[in-house]
């Protein structure tokens, strides 16, 4: 009956300091597990929105970022995650690619206004008329823009249509 008490005695030490043991030995793993990921140098996505390929892939290898590309054509359309994000070093940054045409201002100077319009609103860009009055030009023509003719500008830009006219923005 002296030795079964005994027996449970240890027994029960044992298995007290074996679980002391299990929690603390976890305790000390998850300790370090948590510095060394916290360890690693953040950076932040730089923004390659619109840049060839090429130079988009040489600026995220620059910072330690692995490019993944995706899609085809010549002009990054976005990237995941996007730019001012703060990521961990070495991590991959998918990279859509597409094609982007841009747009030049069309020279529409000496043309009629309805003409101007037409084209414009088939380019989907915005326009603003604003009439001048000039008694030497052709009525109802395009005499200057803003931006000027050439200029690269987005779809749904704004351009500025000075038109000559008899009569001053009414």
């Amino acid at each position: 009956m002296k030795d079964l008490k005994k027996i449970m005695k240890k027994l029960t030490y044992n298995t007290i300091m074996f679980i002391l043991g299990a929690i603390s030995g976890g305790l000390i793993l998850l300790l370090s597990v948590f510095v060394f990921v916290n360890s690693s140098s953040y950076v932040i996505v730089p923004e390659v929105k619109g840049e060839s390929k090429d130079t988009a892939i040489k600026a995220l290898k620059e910072i330690g970022l692995i490019p993944l590309i995706q899609g085809i054509g010549n002009k990054v359309l976005y990237t995941e995650p996007s730019a001012g994000e703060r990521v961990k070093k070495g991590r991959h940054i998918f990279v859509q690619l597409g094609k982007i045409e841009s747009l030049k201002v069309p020279d529409l100077i000496g043309v009629p206004v309805e003409v101007a319009e037409q084209f414009l609103t088939s380019y989907n860009l915005n326009y603003k008329i604003i009439k001048i009055y000039n008694s030497d030009e052709k009525i109802e023509t395009v005499i200057d823009m803003d931006p000027k003719p050439g200029t690269i500008v987005e779809k749904r830009d704004t351009i500025l249509l000075k038109i000559s006219s008899s009569e001053v923005n009414k």
